[in-house]
């Protein structure tokens, strides 16, 4: 059976009525672009207008196709809606007794509606009690329902029209049965009273820490009797069906209810891939927690931040850091917290220059992390930049743009400031939508896979996946473990080919690595290096503005002096609205020095802390604030920076001698990031050969056999005695 589609109503088609210039047209014929109308009055005169000015003058609209004579069929009213597309494909998944239903409908409807059933053949005349030339549209109505009725079929001529009008507007779903289609109620037979107040229940829960199906069925119990008293025994469902009406109106609780909650940050589809075709054209960085424990500088059990930056096109980690977490101490009557610490701003900037300077070889570090042989185009680096001779697997890619989150470590103006220094675009991703900044995140998943779960104090990602005794292993401390890190990226992810990292021509050529790929880049993108001097360095360091007083620089809660501030001391620094106030740039995880920046000339002056001999060994911000929390928990105050730095050395040297189970002693050294100030000077043996000590001849004085030089001494006769030479006891 074929089931033949009703002209549009809204179309001009040949026997549609029109109202054209207040009167009323049949349109006899299409011509081109031309349409033929016949005037349906008696003193009108017929027309010949083109399509697009006929449909494009005021008051024009489309009737339903009169027939001579028809009182109804002249009447005018605007057409009904387009009907909606399909066909015999719509009913695949209806019932049995519906998809009949609807077949049978169809054939009687286009009946009434052309005159010829749709099982007609080509060429068949119509029925003179169907014929659309004989009969109105009310007429047909009233036969069709007499003839149904005749066959047991007991419907109305009102039944037929809704039928007729139904399959106008909405096609072949229009004679559909919805009573056979309509589904049960999402509710059940729970009162309806209780399933509002379960939604209002949800909501005003939505935000609060997820909990269980058994405390939401509490609180609607709780509600329930507060609203309906003594009928709320009767409303309330059993906990049974209330469970199975939390499923049907896809309402979810405990882990699911999670990941639902992570799946309400994903943007809505269709998803757009990150795009990029240049090495640095984007480039991601964030922020996550490695999963791990280990030691501090101060011998505290503690939890590891991971920053890092990964290139989009090549999936190249640019550089990485890894920072210690914890909460601090609350000390004073205040409850003022000293000793925290994490990420903070100073290390995103270390992130930038650590992209932009090669990975310098460690001499414990394996043969496989050098850049050479590790599919790197080694000897054209090497021409370009002298520092990539005795580089890591690691290749130095600057960023044109950085996409980043809305964390305080990557949005202070500090951070700005160096990229803007750089000529780096930064663009912020949205709120919590972690999805633009996919790369990243999977990375910090795969780094977590392949090197996180493999080290002593692996937490897992939640309390359901951590270990009884975490604390109690044998922790890493936090610079060995960022050593690892650097070595592994080098090994383990620059060198491992990645799905992601195909030929698009030869897609079933084997994934390349990060370096393959970045080989394959720079051949055509070429590289440029970047060396960032002494001063540029200095630049990326955080700024405080303070005054130089005959003390020397108060910077937090610490004092230095040199005489080269003696020309600064109590003078004005000449920035507008600073007054004697001057930029100080400093290190946290090297505050041994800070430096005074002087933009007249261009100088730097540096100072040294001046308590620092008392402390002797490398240390940080980070011994300090729990150096001066221990003092402030002595009752000490924070001007006693002598008895603070006194502190800090002693809580260095319990971090050397390190647990007791440890079998060899040594100080623990600090993680300083990149070094600051003068570099430092080249070794002057450096490329000289070793010397080959089987071709050098024996001195003079050293003329002994090597085997009479390790007997024992022997004692000389004296003259006169008879005896010979005695071995001494």
């Amino acid at each position: 059976m074929t089931a033949l589609a009703p002209a549009p109503p809204d179309a001009v088609a040949v026997g549609r009525a029109v109202r054209w210039r207040g009167e009323t047209y049949l349109v006899a014929a299409l011509q081109g672009s031309s349409v033929h109308l016949l005037s349906q009055h008696t003193d009108g005169e017929d027309a010949v207008v083109l399509l697009d000015a006929l449909q494009a003058s005021a008051g024009f609209c489309v009737l339903d196709s009169p027939c001579a004579g028809d009182a109804d069929a002249s009447a005018e009213r605007p057409a009904p809606s387009r009907p909606g597309l399909g066909g015999i494909d719509l009913l695949d998944g209806l019932p049995d007794k519906a998809r009949e239903d609807a077949e049978f409908w169809l054939d009687h409807v286009l009946e009434v509606h052309t005159g010829l059933p749709g099982f007609a053949a080509p060429g068949t005349v119509p029925r003179s009690c169907y014929d659309p030339e004989r009969t109105t549209v009310r007429q047909r109505y009233e036969t069709k329902a007499a003839e149904l009725t005749a066959a047991h079929h007991h419907v109305s001529a009102a039944t037929v029209e809704r039928k007729r009008l139904a399959w106008l507007e909405q096609g072949l779903w229009g004679l559909v049965d919805k009573r056979r289609v309509r589904g049960p109620s999402a509710h059940g037979r729970v009162d309806e009273r209780v399933v509002t107040l379960l939604w209002k229940v949800h909501r005003r829960n939505k935000n609060r820490s997820i909990g269980t199906r058994s405390r939401l069925f509490e609180l609607l119990r709780r509600t329930c009797v507060r609203k309906f008293k003594k009928q709320a025994e009767k409303l309330m469902p059993s906990r049974a069906t209330f469970y199975r009406l939390l499923d049907r109106l896809g309402i979810v609780c405990g882990k699911e209810a999670a990941r639902r909650k992570d799946a309400d940050h994903r943007p809505e589809p269709p998803f757009t891939l990150a795009m990029a075709t240049l090495p640095g054209e984007q480039v991601q960085i964030d922020t996550t927690s490695l999963d791990v424990r280990a030691l501090d500088e101060t011998g505290r059990v503690v939890s590891l931040e991971l920053t890092a930056a990964i290139d989009v096109v090549t999936r190249t980690i640019l550089a990485a850091v890894v920072r210690p977490k914890s909460s601090g101490t609350k000390t004073g009557s205040n409850s003022r917290r000293h000793g925290g610490r994490a990420t903070k701003a100073v290390d995103a900037l270390l992130l930038l220059a650590q992209m932009c300077t090669p990975q310098p070889m460690r001499p414990h570090w394996s043969a496989k992390a050098r850049a050479e042989g590790s599919g790197l185009p080694y000897a054209q680096l090497v021409e370009a930049d002298e520092r990539m001779r005795d580089a890591a697997a690691r290749p130095v890619i600057i960023p044109e743009m950085i996409i980043m989150d809305n964390g305080k470590v990557f949005a202070g103006r500090a951070f700005m400031d160096a990229c803007a220094q750089l000529g780096i675009a930064v663009r912020p991703a949205c709120y919590n939508s972690p999805t633009h900044k996919a790369i990243i995140e999977r990375t910090f998943s795969s780094l977590k896979t392949f090197f996180s779960q493999f080290l002593p104090g692996y937490t897992g990602k939640d309390l359901s996946h951590r270990g009884k005794k975490v604390d109690g292993e044998r922790l890493w401390r936090v610079d060995q473990i960022n050593d690892f890190l650097q070595q592994w990226i080098a090994v383990g992810w620059q060198q491992r080919p990645h799905e992601e990292l195909r030929n698009p021509f030869l897609p079933s050529m084997p994934p390349r690595t990060p370096n393959q790929m970045f080989a394959a880049h720079v051949a055509s993108s070429g590289y440029v290096p970047l060396r960032l001097s002494a001063e540029d360095r200095l630049r990326l360091l955080p700024t405080t503005w303070v005054k130089v007083t005959e003390k020397g620089i108060r910077v937090n809660n610490r004092t230095y002096d040199s005489r080269t501030l003696n020309p600064y001391r109590n003078t004005m620094s000449g920035w507008p609205g600073k007054g004697q106030r001057w930029p100080v740039r400093y290190h946290p995880h090297q505050p041994e020095k800070v430096w005074l920046q002087d933009h007249r000339n261009g100088a730097w002056a540096e100072a040294d802390y001046v308590y620092q001999r008392l402390i002797g060994d490398a240390w940080s911000e980070h011994v300090w604030d729990q150096a001066t929390a221990a003092h402030l928990e002595n009752g000490g105050g924070t001007r006693d920076e002598a008895a603070i730095a006194r502190v800090a050395r002693s809580l260095l040297e319990h971090a050397g001698r390190g647990p007791s189970r440890t079998a060899v002693q040594q100080p623990a050294p600090v993680d300083r990031g990149m070094s600051v100030g003068p570099m430092p000077a080249q070794n002057p043996y450096r490329d000289i050969p070793a010397p080959d000590y089987q071709r050098i001849n024996a001195l003079p004085s050293m003329d002994v056999d090597l085997h009479r030089l390790c007997l024992p001494p022997v004692s000389l006769p004296r003259p006169g005695d008879g005896h010979g030479p005695q071995t001494s006891r």
